[in-house]
């Protein structure tokens, strides 16, 4: 939920006001790095100076120089010339001396301030993307309902890096450009105000043309941000369902959606590159406008006798020095902006808030007996209908539940509320005598497994992803469980065995392969609730027997709920719990519910036709 009101549309364009949102987090999460962003900055400023003082060293030696050829003219016997000639070096070589020295020691100053730097920005990024990851972690499973994964790997990647270089630079070309706009200024009042009056006129028109850039880039980039995100999101869907893709011959309107999309970036790409030309060609007619009237009029002013040819050349140098600072700060408003609509986008994900959260003094006992009530159950996911209505019924400790019934009936709606990945509306959901709401969910899922049809296999070998139920067994504990499982011969057929790599999400390997890896990482947990949602629905014949035959020798100490609509596998379960529309309309073992002729026994009598 987030703390902006309701939940956001991933796919809806951000609202406008959020960029002064997205500054102060952004301050505030740079807070613990202030002390070094200040020595940085004492760093530029430090650079900044010396800047400064170089075209006073330009003006020293013209003037010395043309002084030199003017003495040098007049001078008459070649001793008068040769004293001349001493003269001026005697005044230049102080002047190269301290060139040459300023610039060793900025040489120095700025390998350091680059230095650390980047280092700072690293640091800052990588804490960043420690925070985002954690926070993905942390959401509930409704969360991932609302997005996309395409989203998710967007905001955590390029809106990511998209705050890089803004971290990183900002604060020193910020201080840099302040202080070096500031510095100039004051040196062409102190040196010649009548050509300073010369470039006064022109600030009132680069003031309302950065107004404007400033307008039109934060749209541009909003825009921006926001078609990269839809296209991301675009190519990781197409990845994940590309055999789907291919098995319907969908390729031609795949790509069509994706020229569609790129389509939309390149158009608001060149807008926003169009936007920052025009600015940046206007700033060079006013930096050449300005130059082209400082020289005029100071050539006027030479030959006046009010300054001298140094001082001149030395302000058309502060002229470029004083249009390079608005150029950097217009540069890095488009940047600010740039970084910020991306902030925007990463904030967004990390307001998000988990809805399931662990209560004040939340219970974390050691073991589960593993009894499961539900006592007057309602659900329903976010404002949609019911998919679970006054739901009631008890599993002992060590009882196996199956839950049959057509799809859509509520069987996995309940395995879900059992883990605690949603929350009933009304009525609760007990694990022994502790409602799961006044449960720790960390001791909950420690003490649960689930299986589902479609599981998730991470890179990396077989014995890996089965270990990552229990991440300390060891590798005979691993094998010993697998065995049982009756998954030991399937494994030992991989070509390298437990070391084979799965390749990622296991795609090189069968599904009914995978089902059994899953099958055994999670009873390697041994835990005391276990949920089978279609867990064997991708195992072959033989292989289903050998894991009922497992399932039946394991489930006396287990909690298990078991959802197939291949009910073969249901047969054994200790009561059978019949779901539709919601309600449980039927119940009992499988034989008295056979004997009743009721609904179970239709579809019963369905399936074994079916077989």
């Amino acid at each position: 939920m987030s703390p902006r009101g309701g939940h956001i549309d991933p796919d809806h364009p951000l609202p406008k006001g959020l960029s002064r949102q997205a500054l102060r987090r952004l301050l505030g999460w740079l807070r613990p790095y202030r002390r070094a962003i200040v020595l940085n900055v004492a760093l530029t400023v430090f650079l900044t100076a010396i800047e400064l003082v170089v075209p006073q060293l330009l003006q020293w030696t013209i003037d010395g120089v043309i002084a030199a050829v003017r003495d040098l003219a007049v001078a008459g016997s070649a001793a008068a010339r040769a004293a001349v000639v001493a003269s001026a070096w005697r005044g230049l070589v102080p002047v190269l001396g301290v060139f040459v020295g300023l610039f060793l020691v900025a040489a120095v100053v700025r390998y350091f301030e680059i230095r650390r730097t980047v280092s700072v920005g690293q640091r800052f990024m990588c804490e960043m993307r420690e925070r985002y990851f954690d926070h993905l972690h942390r959401l509930s499973p409704a969360f991932y309902d609302r997005w996309k994964a395409g989203q998710l790997i967007a905001r955590g990647t390029s809106d990511m890096e998209a705050l890089e270089d803004t971290v990183s630079w900002a604060p020193n070309h910020l201080v840099s450009s302040a202080l070096m706009l500031v510095g100039v200024v004051g040196v062409m009042l102190w040196k010649d105000r009548v050509l300073f009056l010369v470039v006064f006129p022109m600030l009132p028109v680069l003031l309302v043309m950065t107004r404007r850039f400033r307008v039109r880039a934060t749209e541009a980039w909003r825009e921006v941000r926001a078609q990269t995100g839809r296209l991301t999101a675009n190519v990781a869907e197409s990845i994940a369902g590309a055999r789907v893709i291919q098995a319907f011959a969908r390729e031609p309107k795949s790509m069509a959606v994706f020229s569609d999309l790129t389509d939309e970036l390149y158009r608001t790409r060149v807008e926003t590159e169009r936007v920052q030309a025009r600015y940046m060609v206007g700033m060079g007619a006013l930096r050449m406008g300005a130059r082209a009237a400082v020289l005029l009029v100071g050539a006027w002013r030479v030959g006046q006798g009010a300054a001298t040819p140094g001082e001149v050349a030395a302000f058309l140098a502060y002229i470029g020095m004083f249009f390079g600072p608005i150029e950097a700060l217009s540069n890095l408003y488009g940047e600010l902006i740039h970084s910020l609509a991306a902030a925007d986008r990463v904030i967004e994900v990390l307001d998000e808030r988990p809805e399931i959260v662990d209560r004040p003094g939340a219970v974390s006992p050691p073991d589960f007996r593993g009894a499961v009530t539900f006592d007057g159950v309602t659900f329903a996911y976010g404002t949609g209908e019911a998919v679970l209505r006054d739901v009631s019924f008890r599993a002992r400790p060590g009882e196996a539940i199956a839950l049959v019934g057509p799809t859509g009936a509520g069987k996995t709606s309940i395995c879900r509320l059992i883990a605690r990945f949603y929350e009933p509306q009304e009525g609760r959901v007990l694990i022994d005598d502790w409602d799961v709401r006044d449960l720790a969910q960390e001791a909950l899922r420690r003490r649960m497994s689930i299986v589902l049809q479609e599981n998730f296999l991470f890179s990396g070998t077989v014995m890996d992803n089965i270990r990552y139920g229990r991440p300390s067994a060891s590798d005979a504990e691993v094998i010993a469980c697998a065995r049982r499982m009756g998954s030991h011969r399937a494994i030992e057929a991989l070509p390298q065995g437990y070391q084979t790599e799965v390749g990622e999400r296991g795609a090189s390997i069968s599904a009914g392969q995978r089902q059994l890896i899953c099958f055994t990482r999670a009873m390697l947990a041994d835990p005391r609730i276990l949920i089978l949602d279609e867990a064997t629905s991708s195992v072959d014949t033989q292989a289903e027997l050998e894991v009922q035959d497992a399932l039946r020798r394991l489930t006396e100490r287990r909690t298990c709920f078991i959802v197939a609509h291949r009910l073969s596998t249901v047969r054994r379960a200790d009561r059978v719990l019949v779901i539709e529309d919601g309600r449980i309309t039927e119940e009992g073992a499988h034989a008295d519910l056979l004997a009743a002729g009721g609904r179970y026994a239709a579809m019963y009598q369905d399936f074994i036709r079916s077989e």
